[in-house]
Parts: C-alpha cells; sequence; structure tokens
C-alpha cells in the first residue's frame, strides 16, 4: 500500500498540484502549456507495474480533463510519452540490475529507429509543445518514444 500510495504522489498527485498552482498563473498571462510527462504504459496493461501504469493512465485522463477545462483561458495540456531514454539515471538502474553497457549495446539496434533517445529528443517535443509552433494542439497523446509504444508486445524486449 506504501508502494502504491507513493506511486500515485508522485505521478498523479504531483502533476495535480503543480497544473494547480501554474494554471492562475498561466491565466493572468493570457494562456500557456501544460506539458504532462506521460508513459506508453499509461495506455496499456503490464502485470510486473500496475501501481505504475494505474498512475500514468490517471495522468492522461487528467491531462485530457484539464485541456478542455482549460482552453477557454488559452491554457493548453498535453500528455507527452517518452521512450527508452539512455540517461545517467537509466545507465546505473541498468548496472543495478546486472545489465552492463555490453547488454545496452546488444538491445539498440532492436529498437525500432536502431537508438536509444537521449534527454534531447524529449527535450525537442518540449520545446515545440511550449511554443506558439503548437497553439492549436491541446489534449493529445504525443509520443516521442522512437515507435516504441506502436511495436508489438514483448517483442525484441
Amino acid at each position: 500500500e506504501e508502494f502504491y500510495d507513493n506511486m500515485l504522489g508522485i505521478n498523479l498527485k504531483g502533476p495535480f498540484f503543480l497544473c494547480k498552482y501554474a494554471v492562475p498563473i498561466l491565466r493572468s498571462r493570457g494562456g500557456g502549456s501544460i506539458i504532462n510527462t506521460g508513459s506508453v504504459h499509461g495506455l496499456g496493461g503490464d502485470s510486473r507495474l500496475v501501481a505504475y501504469a494505474v498512475s500514468k493512465g490517471g495522468l492522461l485522463t487528467m491531462t485530457k480533463n484539464l485541456a478542455v477545462g482549460l482552453a477557454k483561458d488559452k491554457i493548453r495540456v498535453n500528455y507527452m510519452i517518452p521512450g527508452w531514454v539512455l540517461s545517467a539515471t537509466e545507465r546505473r538502474i541498468r548496472r543495478e540490475m546486472g545489465q552492463d553497457e555490453n547488454w545496452l549495446k546488444d538491445r539498440e539496434p532492436r529498437l525500432p529507429m536502431g537508438r536509444f533517445q537521449t534527454p534531447q529528443d524529449s527535450a525537442n517535443l518540449v520545446a515545440f509543445l511550449a511554443s506558439d509552433d503548437s497553439a492549436m494542439i491541446t489534449g493529445c497523446v504525443l509520443n516521442v518514444d522512437a515507435g516504441h509504444s506502436v511495436r508489438c508486445i514483448g517483442a525484441d524486449e
């Protein structure tokens, strides 16, 4: 129960309160953009990650509801799905799991686009969604996951 509450606190309650306190500021500025960081697990099931998937699925629902409710205020709300980002944290987690750099190098060519994502790949979508170039995009699920979410479940894991 503690784990479940913690997961919901981080992935659902945290973004809820960030939105709650950001909205008045965005309203005073005449609009803006909220970008929630989702997950492919928020779109489907994985029996190994129930609490995580529930938290990200809830965030998706919250995103869509806020998008509808805040559109009149010119506040756009979207749900970005990053894929497998090879960050320093990901490398550390993999090392702790006994999966060294060779394990990662073996996986990379099997990814749909043939490479891991970088933090910059996600940052590029965030910059676009925060800009006026995305003025008509709200309530959307946007994948910057290099095809990860469209491949068959279990394929080349």
